[in-house]
């Protein structure tokens, strides 16, 4: 159909959003109905439909009219609203000359979406707020002036609370950017600009929803919605202050601060959550204290008159709190401030009184770091969730990561204080270990053992482990008495699993610390426990593997060199790998573990050469996994290991036997191309350049894939760009074989060219599209279509004008110069337009070679800038010629020092 009265008539709709006949809107209205019931085929069909008329001009305007007409069936109008998030995702980075959304229809779509956001349904209104804030990810405030005043003149005007509480979550919204980008001229000027058009309204809000709030007065259904309305408002205050303290915000301080503490003490069942469920009364006062975090990080001076009632109130909040799992979040958000706290130094700081240390540690620290109940009933009926929050550096929002938190920001300043207190507890824990139940004791000295990480931790990275420790505590002493017995003793492994856990976390968090000999003792332990019946433990006896082996030390020469030599670790290694794979396709424990996974992976990675022969063996269980995992793939970490795991076997295995691996592998990467197993297409790419790089013979498979590789929807998907790329390389490499091929679709493999290059999100993928060309295939091939290319790169120059692309376009002509033994470049610049070849020294080439750039790129430039002042044009022109010479200086590193 093409779209049908969709795709001939969707034009006019830019003129207005009442603009669409009722012709269109039925016939949207049956597609979005069929996307999300009926048939796999009808809903498939729906969607290419509804693919094909989004490149029409009107198209995301009659979707939006649907979406506020009420006579519109509810679950139509919520996959309307689903389709428009999804369609502003895929389509609003594009150029509209690429398919992306026309300028006539974004205007027009910026001007009526927030309005008809406040007035939509709840399930309509969560889908247009993620479209509303991919469009300002990209255009506020500068291509979408409108908003803010649009934003401040709803929450001025409006008596509805509903749409005020839905303007000031659209504000949070469009704020939370700020949160996220690198501080630079640009975002200053954009929060100023923000600042100033909202500083007032912000306040006057924040003061009548508090005073409203605080009185008591409200009925429960109102005091919700004055939540929401609150949280929402609190949220922009840290967005706003996030980047700087702006001048308002300091002058109004007394007010914004009084209110804080006033919501701190408020409580109502209303809006408390209850058993695992935190309410909007958690979610407030959690995000209160990551308020106080942020002044206390960042803006001590005007923090400290308030620092002393915030810590007294912070901690009386966390002390009364119980052990419900609602309150886990705000607890671990206020011990985040107090761990801010403790680790500045103020004028009067409460935490010099030993008393107040020593509380902390009692009512704070000791509490939190325990595991309750409900914590071992997660290790064993959620082992995934568990093992998530639990893991090194990804824990950040549970009592025991921010109680350890808090440990290690008070020894920053107490050091010797905070570890005689611990010390101590830890002490007297192991002394009731042997008095109480079995059970108890196994808690006291899990407990034990994650005081003694975040006493002894001084300095940790997420790729070195702990480079620095507090040389008060005996790591070794303690791996010595309670870690090593536990892991090797007589007692069969499916005893005390929390424990062994603990162990093996214990070795992984100290690997670098942990003698050779210390750790080979136990290593045999290590490796026992990749088998244990418990899933957590089987997983950190994995990780644990993966973190050794990547443990490196510095020789005499500075140089780095793995510790454990890989030909001694062949053994054990390569005895884990069989049951790592039983355990995944068996799914027991971790259904689809992708810790296990990346261990496998990890471990061919290592062993290199030394797996090999083991490497094609373990192919074929991987091959069947693949195979089982690709009709559902829902878990994308664990696709990503494994594709990773085939890889690395892939890198060692085929080039001694290419034809072997080959055998293996072909036939599920051919079933996953066939049924178009979406989640698994960019790395099957990735995997067949990896496979066609080292064939020796172009298999017929090669050969009848490469038109299918040329199919735009496959170009369409962002994911599968790089792999298309990558495979599209081998292709170039191995022209001697493909070239015919190539010279036929070498008009279609421009087409994709330019449709990535107009995408501000593929475009680096293109330029390593356009330099694998210039790097592997003759000129001959594609000269005929070079004029075009340059063509094409220099409108995207020009209608870009971002740093970035103009450094991988100098790169690229670079690479062309340095490849190119003709003058191509320069005749078909000027042939474009005379003198054009020196505007873009001048303006372009010459500023990028002062940029940042990596060695392999300086190397490049340094090539082409040499051929360039060889060019007539250039060595004729004293400024370009001068910029060269210049660029070279700096590309080359010999620019003099300032002094």
């Amino acid at each position: 159909h093409r779209g049908g009265a969709l795709a001939r008539r969707g034009g006019g709709a830019a003129v207005g959003i009442m603009a669409a006949d009722a012709a269109q809107m039925a016939q949207l209205s049956q597609l979005l109905q069929q996307t999300v019931a009926g048939s796999t085929q009808a809903m498939q069909a729906a969607t290419q439909q509804l693919r094909q008329a989004e490149s029409t001009a009107g198209f995301g305007l009659i979707l939006l009219q649907l979406l506020r007409e009420s006579s519109i069936d509810a679950g139509t109008r919520q996959a309307g609203a689903i389709y428009f998030k999804n369609y502003i995702r895929r389509l609003w980075s594009m150029d509209a000359a690429s398919g992306g959304v026309s300028a006539s229809d974004r205007q027009a779509v910026k001007q009526h979406l927030l309005m008809l956001m406040l007035q939509a349904p709840k399930q309509v209104q969560v889908q247009l707020a993620a479209g509303l804030e991919e469009i300002s990810i990209s255009d506020y405030p500068a291509e979408w002036q409108s908003l803010l005043p649009e934003i401040v003149q709803h929450l001025k005007t409006s008596q509805d609370m509903n749409v005020l509480k839905g303007t000031m979550e659209t504000a949070h919204t469009v704020f939370l950017k700020f949160r996220s980008q690198a501080r630079s001229v640009d975002l200053l000027k954009e929060v100023k600009y923000t600042v100033t058009g909202f500083q007032e309204t912000h306040l006057e809000v924040f003061k009548a929803a508090c005073q409203r709030i605080i009185a008591g007065t409200l009925p429960a259904d109102q005091l919700i919605v004055h939540f929401e309305l609150i949280k929402a408002t609190i949220g922009a205050f840290y967005s706003l202050n996030v980047v700087d303290l702006p001048e308002f915000f300091e002058d109004h301080r007394e007010e914004y601060f009084q209110g804080f503490l006033s919501l701190l003490k408020f409580n109502n069942p209303a809006v408390s959550g209850a058993g695992d469920q935190q309410g909007l009364l958690e979610q407030v006062k959690a995000s209160i204290c990551e308020c106080f975090a942020l002044y206390t990080d960042k803006y001590q001076e005007e923090f400290s008159p308030y620092l002393l009632p915030c810590v007294k109130d912070v901690w009386e909040l966390l002390v009364g709190l119980d052990q419900q799992e609602k309150n886990d979040h705000l607890v671990a958000r206020g011990i985040q401030f107090l761990s801010s706290a403790s680790s500045t130094r103020w004028p009067q700081s409460p935490f010099d009184d030993p008393n107040v240390l020593s509380g902390i540690c009692e009512k704070v620290v000791f509490p939190n770091i325990v595991l309750r109940d409900s914590d071992a009933e997660l290790f064993e009926d959620n082992p995934s969730e568990y093992v998530r929050r639990d893991m090194e550096g990804a824990d950040q929002e549970t009592r025991r990561r921010s109680a350890m938190d808090l440990v290690k920001a008070m020894g920053r300043i107490y050091e010797a204080k905070v570890t005689e207190i611990l010390v101590g507890y830890m002490k007297a824990l192991m002394d009731q270990s042997r008095q109480v139940p079995p059970e108890r004791a196994e808690r006291f000295k899990d407990a034990c053992i994650y005081l003694c990480i975040a006493l002894a931790v001084r300095g940790q990275t997420r790729r070195d482990g702990v480079t620095m420790v507090n040389d008060k505590v005996n790591i070794t002493e303690f791996f010595t008495n309670l870690v090593a017995p536990e892991l090797t003793g007589p007692d069969p492994i499916t005893q005390r699993s929390i424990l062994r856990a603990s162990c093996l976390k214990f070795i992984t968090v100290f690997r670098n610390q942990l003698a050779r000999e210390q750790v080979g003792a136990v290593l045999p332990a290590i490796c026992r426990h990749v088998s244990a019946e418990n899933a957590v433990v089987h997983t950190y006896a994995a990780i644990c593997l993966e973190m050794l082996i990547g443990v490196k030390d510095k020789n005499a020469q500075g140089q780095t060199a793995f510790r454990y030599d890989p030909a001694v670790m062949k053994p054990s290694l390569l005895q884990v790998v069989d049951p790592m794979l039983q355990t995944i396709a068996a799914m027991r424990g971790i259904q689809m573990n992708e810790y296990l996974m990346r261990t496998v992976a990890r471990i061919f990675t290592y062993l290199k050469q030394h797996g090999a022969e083991a490497g094609l063996a373990t192919l074929r269980p991987l091959a069947t996994i693949l195979i089982a995992v690709s009709a559902n793939p829902s878990n994308p970490m664990f696709n990503h290991n494994l594709f990773e795991a085939i890889a690395s076997i892939v890198k060692v295995t085929v080039p001694s036997g290419p034809d072997n691996v080959e055998a293996v592998l072909l036939p599920s990467l051919g079933q996953i191309l066939e049924r178009n197993v979406a989640d698994f297409l960019p790395y099957t790419f990735q995997i067949l350049g990896l496979l066609l790089d080292a064939s020796p013979s172009a298999k017929p498979l090669y050969q009848e894939l490469f038109g299918r590789l040329l199919s735009v929807d496959l170009w369409k998907a962002q994911a599968n760009v790089p792999g298309l790329v990558r495979l599209l390389r081998a292709y170039f490499v191995k022209h001697a074989a493909f070239g015919e091929l190539l010279r036929t679709h070498l008009q279609a493999i421009l087409e994709r060219f330019q449709f990535i290059l107009c995408n501000r999100k593929t475009e680096s993928s293109a330029f390593e599209l356009l330099n694998a060309m210039y790097m592997h295939l003759p000129l001959e091939l594609y000269g005929q279509h070079f004029k075009t290319l340059l063509t094409v790169l220099l409108t995207r120059l020009q209608s870009a004008k971002s740093p970035k692309l103009q450094r991988d376009f100098v790169i690229s002509c670079s690479l062309f110069l340095h490849r190119s033994a003709t003058n191509a470049l320069p005749q078909a610049l000027e042939e474009i337009q005379p003198g054009l070849l020196t505007n873009l020294v001048v303006s372009v080439w010459t500023p990028v070679l002062k940029m940042s750039l990596r060695l392999d790129e300086r190397k490049v430039c340094a090539m082409g800038v040499t051929k360039l002042i060889a060019i007539d044009q250039i060595r004729q022109n004293p400024q370009a010629l001068t910029g060269c010479c210049t660029g070279l200086v700096h590309l080359l590193g010999l620019m003099p020092s300032a002094t």
